[in-house]
């Protein structure tokens, strides 16, 4: 199937563009999120539009959808130039777009959702048969029986709602499809029925705009990609043959592995431990671990999921019920049993779960880092010295290359990765020692990840004591100075970086070597 798909994109290379964008800009106060950027996507095509978050690819597609206007360029369709005020006008347009967050209401059922606002009826009583039935047909169209039309769509699983979500824009018959980050939720087996779907809307000659950060996604079954860096074009190529670091190398500049950490980066000859865990228990989780981090040097665990590596971490923050064992702070026992006391001895969590666990996504990016620090930025411990909080904020906004419109943006308007600098700025305004993170870049782009690499590198660099709790073997290999090996909440192994290979690591993860610690 993945050869043909190649053939009917290279036939489509002779048909004039469903879609062209030409010269498009746009400006807020302060950026320049686009600059003459030109896009173009064919019938029959599914074309990935690439770039790490900030690059423009959301605004560009918010132009498209009707969402903002653009200050300079031209939209043409079917080669005739047309003007798109609104969403509404979009979808008139033929253009369909699904967006990351599911829009459905709950509270509906499946029918009703797809066709909101379009009901069958007289005007007076809606007939809900005829819904039924015309819902059914647009998922028929999808290949999807499985689905009840009937059921509410609270009840369905994540993968469905997508679907139905999907066969909601699709009820409206575009010709022009955008898909923004649509596998994010979706587990293995429902991303492959996902692609599926999209390959056969290709033959009926939909032109399709994919956005992700998988790249093995986006080079197994993606025609053409266009890739945009900090609001400019970089190209647009022929996606056969290409390989994944081949994109992100050209997404972000430089290769990804230029930001992991080098031999001359690794940890000073400084023996100053600032951690030390003696037989550490969480529950039926975490059976008897012990280890010690010393001042400067970056701690990789990892393990398959549930190996207890994410409850280890939760436990040195005080957020592990029936924790057990001894911590040392500088050689000093502490006890940790709740956020507020790891705080007060240095030790700051960032857990993968950013947006419940993290953030408070309606205030501001200001109020967000500095929160826990307000008693510094008080005078006489009364009056918060707000241009101290401005000044302070700016600095970090700067240090870590944080892209917001303002200090004042509310924090759910930044991209994953911007989110997880907020958080990281806030613990650094604190000045702990002990930082750690709990899958520091999932859910980012590889941009993003290279710019969290080297932030870590440099904080290393600066004395801090890091531990990086992750399943992805070429982060931990990357930025490891040793290497703990969790299988069935039992310390596995110990493994020094320059003894570490990606088999070794996973012959531990999946069987459980013990060796000498």
């Amino acid at each position: 199937m993945h050869g043909k798909t190649r053939v009917a994109s290279n036939q489509s290379l002779t048909v004039p563009p469903a879609l062209e964008m030409r010269g498009i800009s746009k400006r807020f106060p302060g950026v320049v999120a686009l600059d003459r950027v030109d896009f173009s996507v064919r019938g029959g095509e599914i074309h990935s539009l690439i770039g790490q978050n900030g690059a423009g690819k959301s605004t560009l597609m918010n132009i498209l959808s009707g969402v903002y206007p653009p200050d300079e360029g031209q939209i043409l369709i079917d080669g005739k130039a047309v003007t798109i005020g609104h969403p509404r006008e979009a979808l008139r347009r033929g253009i369909g777009t699904v967006y990351q967050e599911l829009s459905l209401l709950p509270n509906l059922s499946v029918a009703d959702n797809i066709f909101l606002g379009r009901e069958a009826g007289n005007g007076f009583v809606i007939d809900e048969r005829v819904i039924v039935d015309r819902a059914r047909a647009v998922l028929d169209l999808l290949g999807e029986t499985a689905i009840d039309v009937t059921a509410r769509a609270r009840n369905l699983p994540l993968a469905q709602q997508q679907i139905v979500e999907i066969a909601k824009v699709l009820s409206h018959e575009p010709r022009i499809l955008i898909l923004d980050e649509p596998t994010a939720p979706l587990a293995a087996e429902e991303t492959r029925r996902l692609f599926a779907i999209l390959h056969e809307l290709k033959t009926r000659g939909l032109a399709i705009i994919f956005i992700s950060h998988r790249f093995q996604e986006i080079v197994a079954h993606c025609d053409r990609g266009t890739i945009l860096r900090n609001g400019r074009l970089v190209l647009t190529l022929p996606l056969a043959g290409v390989t994944e670091e081949e994109l992100a190398e050209r997404m972000i500049g430089q290769q990804v592995e230029g930001c992991y950490r080098t031999e001359d980066q690794t940890r000073p000859d400084s023996a100053e431990v600032l951690l030390e865990v003696n037989g550490l228990s969480v529950g039926d989780r975490v059976h008897d671990v012990s280890f010690a981090l010393r001042r400067g040097e970056i701690i990789g665990v990892t393990g398959l999921l549930g190996a207890g590596q994410n409850e280890l971490a939760r436990a040195l923050f005080g957020i592990a019920p029936k924790a057990a064992g001894t911590i040392r702070r500088r050689g000093r026992e502490v006890r940790i049993g709740s956020p507020a006391e790891a705080i007060d001895q240095g030790i700051c969590l960032l857990t993968e779960h950013r947006k419940q666990e993290g953030l408070f996504p309606d205030l501001s990016v200001k109020e967000n880092m500095t929160l826990p620090s307000l008693g510094v930025f008080r005078r006489g411990g009364v009056f918060l010295d707000n241009g101290r909080e401005r000044d302070a904020v700016r600095r970090f906004i700067d240090a870590l290359h944080i892209v917001v419109r303002s200090a004042g943006s509310r924090v759910r308007t930044l991209s994953g990765g911007n989110q997880q600098k907020v958080i990281l700025a806030r613990w650094l305004m604190r000045d702990l020692e002990v930082l750690i993170f709990i899958e520091p870049t999932r859910g980012i782009d590889v941009g993003a990840k290279a710019e969290i690499y080297g932030d870590l590198v440099r904080l290393a660099g600066e004395g801090k004591g890091i531990i990086v709790v992750s399943t992805e073997l070429p982060e931990i290999l990357g930025l490891s100075d040793r290497i703990l090996v969790m299988h069935g909440g039992r310390l596995a192994r110990v493994v020094e970086r320059e003894a570490a290979t990606e088999e070794g690591l996973l012959a531990t993860i999946q069987g459980g070597h013990a060796d000498g610690v």
